[in-house]
């Protein structure tokens, strides 16, 4: 038997190799996959999107809110891997009465680095996950910071919605060098009017795919106010895990720089 701890604490207990996998977790989904294993990988929710054919040949155990617990149970895993923020609490302590549950909880990079890591070990996938590990790191030194551009990052409309400097997002534009001025103490996704978002006056303003589809009218909203703004593909800000190569990749451009 091997302890393992995951990113709240946790310990984990593992039997022998890890063969029957359910993910809870789109990114991590699809990390698993990138790291060799989805022949090991027997149930995912409806959101797991990535690679598309992977619903297909595996069973959806529910959404990431809305778990199949019983359709779980039936698969008799022998690892459940979870996430803090996007798991309901009390789903995953009823799995973890009978299975072994790993937990995900990422803030900024190196937490999303230390998860991959974490989780290669986990499922026995470490060359693969060191690999993985070594391109990333060669990508993130090659980001250019930019200077005094500040942002704010949009999830949803109506109420404006936005990511605090206590999120993944964030921790991903600070490497490129922005500088958040979502309010603090007011929640990880606060609230803003318009005339809020007027008076902050950000250098940039970035709005997201998911989990609101913002479209190019909404840019066209902003640019009337003056307000140079930029549409982002979300998964870069939101996924971790293997989406994480793209995600630098992307930043090491400077998109928005201009």
């Amino acid at each position: 038997m091997a302890l393992f701890w995951d990113q709240i604490g946790r310990e984990i207990k593992i039997e022998g190799r890890v063969e029957r996998i359910v993910s809870t977790v789109p990114s991590i989904t699809e990390l698993i996959v990138d790291l060799g294993a989805r022949d090991r990988l027997i149930g995912l929710t409806s959101w797991c999107i990535h690679p598309p054919s992977l619903r297909e040949e595996k069973t959806v155990i529910g959404g990431t809110k809305n778990l199949d617990i019983e359709k779980i149970r039936s698969l008799k895993p022998d690892l459940i891997i979870a996430n803090k923020e996007e798991s309901p609490k009390e789903q995953i302590e009823a799995l973890a009465k009978d299975f072994p549950v790993w937990v995900s909880d990422v803030r900024d990079v190196d937490q999303a680095f230390e998860m991959l890591k974490l989780i290669a070990e986990l499922i026995q996938a470490e060359e693969a996950g060191l690999k993985m590990i070594e391109k990333f790191t060669k990508l993130r030194k090659q980001i250019n910071a930019q200077e005094n551009l500040s942002f704010l990052y949009f999830i949803w409309k109506d109420p404006w919605m936005v990511a605090s400097s206590d999120t993944y997002i964030s921790a991903l534009l600070a490497e490129n060098g922005l500088k958040n001025l979502a309010p603090i103490n007011e929640g990880r996704y606060p609230t803003l009017s318009m005339e809020n978002i007027v008076e902050l006056n950000p250098d940039r303003i970035i709005l997201s795919s998911e989990p609101y589809a913002f479209k190019s009218l909404d840019l066209q909203e902003f640019h009337a106010l003056g307000l140079k703004s930029f549409l982002v593909n979300g998964e870069y800000f939101t996924w971790y895990g293997s989406r994480l190569g793209k995600s630098l990749d992307y930043l090491r451009k400077n998109p928005f720089s201009f």
